[in-house]
């Protein structure tokens, strides 16, 4: 509803202050010199934001959530990295799940039944999926309504909103050892697919995700002139920001290698597209997901994600004596808050820091034994 409130100034000079407030939405005002004015930029204000609500209504009765996600789909995922293929799959199960209902239809209590659903089901492992799984397949239909909402106006509001979340620590830090990091690259190297080696290197090596190894171009690579190192440049990533990335050998003598072979294989002067091209899509990046499970079972370990390959590199800085602004600069993290995680790691690092101030401003006890030895002859 709407109100006018008359203001005076200090000087005594009156003016109109008009108010529109409707639930669900957020406050409107605006000041007039004239009363008159301000009623009717109430009147207007209210009218135009009613008639959004009935566009919204309108349109939540008339599209289903097919069409909704379908649209999302393909229009929104195409702009992540990898081509949002992770997310697709969220996409594919909720049209599975409530394709069929109008957007209106599609309430907290259903989404709620649907997610409980998700959560009795079982993963390729026999388990049920991890509280970081489920609130993954919450966020995907949760930004679907957002952008349906917002940009589209095809809803009044999201359903998924007042949904509880699943508690999600993601404080795991799994990392491989180093036999564990032999036994896997072994697995990797003798792998009937070509490409699992390169991109696991790449992961250990570099710290990248998953999304932005497999989203890498060629034409992206940017080498050094004395050819020492090369830097990728990154545009599609997880917060939107773009980064560059160093790589270095062994990584980079294979991707030289591997650049070499398919100039001289289809007779162009530059490679140019993915690196890591689909064998039946070129514009798709392949699916590692097969020979690296199989490559993990090979290899003797266990409980272990390729996104854990990530917290392997970190680690292994931590442990090499890197601060964590490094770190998380290596990374992309926006903030060292995420890179705290492997600060226990780097204690060794730590304690020489603490003797190297301790050696300079108090010396050392070999240096003050010297002094007063000095001293006392």
């Amino acid at each position: 509803m709407a109100a006018i409130r008359e203001r005076k100034d200090q000087n005594g000079k009156v003016s109109y202050q008009a108010q529109v407030r409707i639930q669900g939405y957020p406050p409107q005002s605006k000041t007039f010199l004239r009363k008159t004015d301000a009623k009717q930029w109430a009147i207007q204000t209210e009218t135009e934001i009613r008639t959004g609500m009935t566009i919204r209504k309108n349109s939540a009765s008339k599209h289903t959530v097919r069409e909704m996600l379908e649209r999302y789909r393909d229009n929104v995922l195409t702009d992540k990295a990898n081509g949002g293929k992770d997310h697709k799959t969220h996409i594919a199960w909720w049209i599975d799940e409530l394709g069929h209902y109008a957007l209106s239809e599609v309430t907290t209590d259903l989404v709620t039944r649907s997610i409980d659903k998700f959560k009795k089901s079982k993963t390729r492992l026999g388990k049920p999926p991890a509280p970081a799984t489920v609130l993954r397949y919450m966020m995907a239909l949760s930004h679907a309504f957002t952008v349906a909402r917002k940009q589209w106006n095809w809803c009044e509001s999201s359903p998924v909103e007042n949904v509880q979340r699943p508690k999600v620590s993601n404080e795991r830090t799994r990392y491989l050892t180093d036999a564990e990091r032999e036994s896997l690259l072994n697995a990797c190297k003798n792998s009937s697919n070509p490409d699992l080696y390169l991109v696991v290197v790449l992961a250990i090596s570099t710290g990248m995700r998953k999304g932005e190894i497999m989203g890498m171009r060629w034409q992206d690579m940017h080498t050094a002139p004395d050819q020492s190192f090369t830097r990728v440049h990154l545009t599609k990533t997880k917060n939107d920001k773009a980064r560059s990335v160093l790589i270095t050998s062994p990584a980079l003598e294979m991707l030289e290698e591997r650049r070499a072979k398919l100039i001289e294989s289809r007779q162009i002067k530059a490679a140019t597209g993915l690196i890591f091209p689909s064998a039946t899509n070129a514009d798709q990046p392949v699916d590692l997901r097969k020979p690296w499970g199989f490559a993990l079972q090979t290899a003797g370990i266990e409980e272990f994600r390729f996104h854990d390959l990530r917290h392997t590199t970190a680690s292994y800085l931590a442990m090499d004596g890197a601060s964590l602004l490094s770190i998380s600069k290596v990374l992309g993290h926006q903030t060292t808050k995420m890179t705290e995680r492997y600060s226990h790691l780097a204690t060794s690092h730590i304690d020489e820091v603490v003797r190297s101030m301790n050696a300079k401003k108090f010396g050392t006890a070999t240096d003050s034994s010297s002094a007063k030895r000095a001293s006392e002859s």
